[in-house]
């Protein structure tokens, strides 16, 4: 059954966000950022790439078609931007047998995660938080190799400028590529698209931008969406909600970008 809404504590960091609580079933969708997914009271219900499996704690790679069904309990879901040095640490889990890359990988759990969590929604804090982010990331580090520097600098200028459409070639440019030599780069290395990179980017504007009694129209222009429907069609597609569903309240947003 679908929850009316999130409740919980939504940590967000400059490129990655982390959120514990309460959580409806979703259906498929398929976002940008590479998700970690926990069952602190009980195992979740999670579909990758149209099959479901029982899991406490799974670690499913950029991209990638999922749903979840997390039940009556308590969960915790983080995501990480792709080029992030914080995803690097857990990606290597997914670089599979033989190199072959994995879609998503089940991990081992840690019980005391779950007083961790209970402790940050009772008494929130950005030093609570981050805390609890850096110990989920030293227990779970399995690091893959650094992205290529040249793609960083990219990743960089899109999440500077946020350009209304994406120029491929003036991009490459920048770093002494051809345009098809750095689209196929960024999405060998990183998983995406570059299109749907600058998608994700504007997305993470969303929580930043937002105001009570904002519109979405008004929230759309200011995350750099074309338009309110452009940014209707982006939330289905990648979460599996309107703007409103978010904006409705229900849980609390800590802002630890500056810690």
């Amino acid at each position: 059954m679908r929850a009316a809404a999130q409740r919980g504590i939504l940590c967000l960091w400059q490129h990655d966000w982390l959120f514990i609580g309460h959580q409806g079933a979703n259906r498929t969708h398929r976002h940008v950022a590479a998700s970690l997914l926990c069952g602190l009271e009980a195992p979740l219900q999670l579909e990758v790439q149209g099959a479901w499996r029982s899991t406490r704690l799974a670690l499913v790679a950029p991209d990638v078609p999922q749903a979840l069904d997390p039940g009556d309990g308590l969960v915790l879901i983080a995501h990480f931007d792709p080029v992030t040095p914080a995803w690097r640490e857990l990606a290597g889990h997914l670089s599979g047998a033989q190199g072959i890359p994995q879609d998503s990988v089940d991990l081992p759990f840690d019980p005391g995660w779950l007083a961790d969590a209970q402790a940050l929604l009772g008494a929130p804090s950005v030093s609570m938080a981050g805390t609890l982010r850096a110990r989920l990331l030293a227990r779970l580090a399995c690091p893959a190799p650094p992205l290529d520097a040249r793609l960083l600098h990219i990743a960089t200028l899109l999440r500077e400028q946020l350009p209304d459409k994406l120029d491929v070639a003036a991009l490459a440019a920048e770093i002494d590529l051809s345009a098809s030599r750095l689209t196929h780069l960024f999405r060998e290395q990183t998983g995406v698209t570059l299109r749907r990179f600058l998608l994700h980017l504007k997305t993470q504007q969303l929580f930043r931008h937002w105001r009570e009694g904002m519109t979405v129209s008004a929230l759309a222009a200011a995350s750099g969406f074309y338009d309110q429907p452009h940014l209707v069609r982006t939330t289905r597609e990648m979460f599996d909600a309107l703007p409103s569903h978010y904006m409705s309240g229900g849980f609390s947003i800590l802002d630890c970008a500056s810690a």
